[in-house]
C-alpha cells in the first residue's frame, strides 16, 4: 500500500498516511482541535543508486555475457565510461 504526506494548511503538521489508490484521501487535520485542511505534498520517488559505476561493475567485465564472454562488451562499456569521465572532467 503506497505512503502519501500530507500537510496541514493551519497548523502545518505534515502527516505520513497509508492508503490504496481508490481509496479517499484524509481531508482534515488529524491534530486534536485544529481540524484545518489537509493538502498532498509530493516528494521524489524512492529509488536510490548508491555507489559509482554500478552499471560497469555488474556488466563491464565481460565473463558470460551475451557474446559468449569474449570481452567485446567489456571494451565498449569501458570504453564508454571512460569517454564520459573525459567530458566530466573538461566540464
Amino acid at each position: 500500500m503506497p505512503t502519501y504526506d500530507y500537510k496541514c494548511t493551519k497548523c502545518d503538521t505534515v502527516f505520513e498516511v497509508s492508503h490504496g489508490f481508490d481509496e479517499k484521501p484524509p481531508k482534515t487535520c488529524m491534530v486534536d482541535g485544529c481540524r484545518g485542511r489537509l493538502e498532498r505534498q509530493f516528494s521524489p520517488p524512492a529509488i536510490i543508486f548508491k555507489g559509482k559505476g554500478w552499471h560497469v561493475t555488474d556488466y563491464g567485465r565481460g565473463n558470460g555475457g551475451r557474446n559468449g564472454g569474449n570481452g567485446k562488451d567489456s571494451d565498449t562499456v569501458e570504453k564508454a565510461t571512460e569517454k564520459a569521465k573525459t567530458a566530466l572532467d573538461d566540464d
